[in-house]
């Protein structure tokens, strides 16, 4: 079975990820996950909350960008599974596909802060992480 990786990072992306997941992924059997990747917070502010806060923070806040997709995705009658991590997306979400075993990762093809700073964008990113002869093949589709 077929297993994607959707990374979003901001509300922005939901409307066109959620177009081209559902197109192709409507009638085909496939393990679809949701990521979201939350920056880790800055050690001045952690050691004044318990990590359970902190954890939840991560959740909510990833979760509230992520769950109008779910919502699509529900109505589209497409399962998925979400996950919240924390770290630097790039080398989370290739961490995370080589971990679950995913065949491939749709990422936007617009321009991110990080392209526009002449640091590459996710998908050239995770091309680097991943390696080009991966197993995992990454799209730029939204």
């Amino acid at each position: 079975m077929l297993r994607v990786l959707v990374p979003i990072t901001d509300s922005s992306e939901v409307e066109c990820a959620a177009k081209h997941v559902i197109e192709r992924y409507r009638d085909r059997e496939v393990v679809l996950y949701l990521v979201n990747v939350q920056l880790p917070i800055s050690r001045f502010v952690t050691r004044f909350v318990s990590k359970r806060q902190l954890d939840e923070f991560h959740r909510e806040s990833g979760m509230e960008i992520l769950q109008p997709l779910a919502d699509k995705l529900d109505a589209a009658g497409i399962s998925y599974q979400t996950r919240i991590l924390v770290g630097l997306s790039a080398e989370m979400i290739a961490q995370f596909a080589r971990e679950h075993y995913c065949d491939q990762i749709m990422v936007p093809r617009h321009k991110g802060i990080f392209e526009s700073l002449g640091l590459g964008s996710i998908g050239s990113q995770l091309r680097q992480l991943i390696g080009e002869g991966g197993r995992c093949e990454v799209s730029e589709v939204y």
